[in-house]
């Protein structure tokens, strides 16, 4: 009985070792970072790219060493510049210059392919939807311009307007990037992010800090 329950022993003990020592991977990871988001934006048929600053925050699930679900919150900085508006006065057309304004909040899921296993260097790749809330403003002050008829400057004076709204709407995400451990659960992040409604109109260049757990 004793020798029987020897044998046993030393059966059940290495395999009990081997389950201690094998790596597991983490289930989950969450991720906050900064970057630079451009955008194109559409005011009174003026077509203008602008660049901000993005701030976000993700947090993803694994269901495989590989495969990862993610979820994603982004805020951006407001962007402004002067819109041209061309306005009919007295029979001709002059100008009136607006001041835009608008800010972004962005919502996401993503499903990514992360490729490696129990690296210290990942690259991934993503694909996803953004859930796009967009406020901005129009705001034109009073302002005196000049109409040409009949071979003469006529002056015009252009009244105030202000104009505010929010929009909503969704854009496919396309990503990839790299992730690497610079600790058993902390790591740093880069990524190049592309939003496409009619074409390309969105893009993300990020780094992060984050943790697994």
């Amino acid at each position: 009985m004793r020798l029987l329950l020897a044998l046993l022993i030393c059966g059940v003990t290495p395999a009990w070792a081997a389950a201690q020592t094998e790596v597991r991977l983490p289930t989950n990871d969450t991720i906050i970072s900064i970057g630079w988001a451009g955008a194109d934006h559409h005011v009174h048929d003026e077509r203008r790219w602008h660049g901000n600053l993005l701030v976000g925050l993700s947090s993803g699930h694994y269901w495989t060493d590989h495969l990862k679900t993610e979820v994603e919150a982004s805020w951006s900085s407001p962007r402004t510049h002067q819109v041209y508006e061309n306005i009919e006065r007295q029979g001709g057309y002059t100008y009136a210059l607006s001041d835009y304004r608008a800010l972004d909040v962005r919502v996401g899921v993503a499903q990514v392919y992360q490729f490696g296993r129990n690296e210290w260097m990942h690259p991934f790749v993503g694909i996803g939807a953004d859930v796009v809330r967009r406020e901005y403003s129009l705001e034109r002050l009073p302002q005196s311009r000049t109409v040409f008829l009949q071979n003469r400057n006529i002056p015009v004076e252009i009244a105030p307007s202000r104009e505010r709204k929010t929009i909503v709407f969704a854009q496919a995400v396309l990503k990839t990037g790299v992730k690497m451990y610079i600790g058993e659960q902390t790591c740093f992040t880069t990524e190049l992010k592309f939003g496409v409604r009619r074409d390309v109109d969105y893009l993300v260049w990020k780094i992060g800090m984050g943790i697994d757990f």
